[in-house]
């Protein structure tokens, strides 16, 4: 498996290194909000973000790319991470990016999807290798390009954490389950002429001015796990089941943080009494590389 300093490598290798920033999601923007969970959350997950009462949050959009300078009207993934801060202090953490899938069940997979999305000859070289290791993540080729190509603003985006997870309720009972942020607000796809036009930062300028009008909202819900359904493969479709899906609740995003500390670690392993990991093996991997990144885009 590739080691933690391997993967850091990769990601310099795709995008250049950039000191003091993060070596993906690197172009992002703080935010102050707040969660309130609706009374089915806390039938299903005994966690505290989920119990209904109010609790701040931090927030984090992003576009997905390790270059801190691109234009955002270039193609390319976008981050929701939110950190729940529960009474007791601690912190819970949800990551969620715009491409429903993992491109593998492991993080090999993604580091070779990474390198045939470098424009090049070298790129080319590689994509029949890819293409025969990789037949799933080729099919949804169609579906990734939509979504890398999307021009919507950031609050009109549906997000997904890819990993599932296991929610533990009051009385002992479990399930796994699969979460998705949902946008409250429709907006027809801008062209790319006229994003182009609104310039380089167009997408966190939208934010700003919607920010200004009044909170940003998003829908956080889960499917339920259904028979079959592998909760250990981030790569794994989940049939559509409108019958299996549940609303946990409500993210009111009031205002961009100018003053945060961008050194903050969103980790999808931080979990919470109420939530436990799988054995995806990528979702068990992610911490170790986020805590290099992080010692070295603070060092010195």
């Amino acid at each position: 498996m590739t080691t933690p300093e391997e993967a850091l490598e990769k990601i310099h290798a795709r995008f250049g290194a950039h000191a003091g920033h993060r070596v993906l999601h690197a172009k992002g923007v703080h935010c102050t909000a707040t969660f309130t969970a609706t009374p089915e959350a806390a039938s299903i997950c005994r966690a505290a973000h989920l119990s209904g009462e109010t609790v701040e949050a931090k927030v984090r959009f992003s576009n997905g790319g390790g270059d801190p300078t691109v234009p955002d009207y270039a193609p390319d993934v976008r981050g929701l991470a939110v950190s729940w801060v529960l009474p007791d202090g601690s912190r819970t953490d949800l990551l969620a990016q715009t491409l429903p899938y993992f491109p593998s069940r492991d993080v090999d997979g993604f580091f070779a999807a990474l390198a045939i999305s470098k424009p090049g000859l070298g790129a080319a070289l590689r994509l029949p290798s890819f293409v025969a290791k990789y037949p799933t993540a080729v099919r949804r080729f169609p579906e990734t390009n939509k979504a890398l190509n999307s021009r919507v603003g950031f609050a009109a985006r549906r997000y997904f954490p890819f990993h599932a997870f296991r929610f533990l309720d009051a009385d002992g009972g479990s399930r796994f389950v699969r979460y998705a942020w949902l946008p409250l607000v429709d907006e027809p796809e801008p062209s790319k002429a006229h994003v182009k036009a609104l310039g380089r930062d167009y997408l966190f300028d939208d934010l700003r001015d919607r920010l200004e009008q009044g909170p940003v909202r998003m829908l956080l819900a889960v499917q339920l796990a259904g028979e079959g359904d592998d909760p250990d493969d981030p790569s794994a479709a989940w049939p559509h089941d409108p019958e299996r899906r549940v609303e946990l609740g409500t993210l009111e995003v009031t205002a961009i943080d100018d003053d945060a500390d961008d050194g903050i670690i969103f980790d999808p392993m931080r979990l919470t009494d109420g939530i436990e990991a799988t054995d995806d093996l990528v979702l068990r991997y992610r911490p170790d590389v986020y805590s290099l990144s992080y010692a070295r885009r603070t060092q010195g």
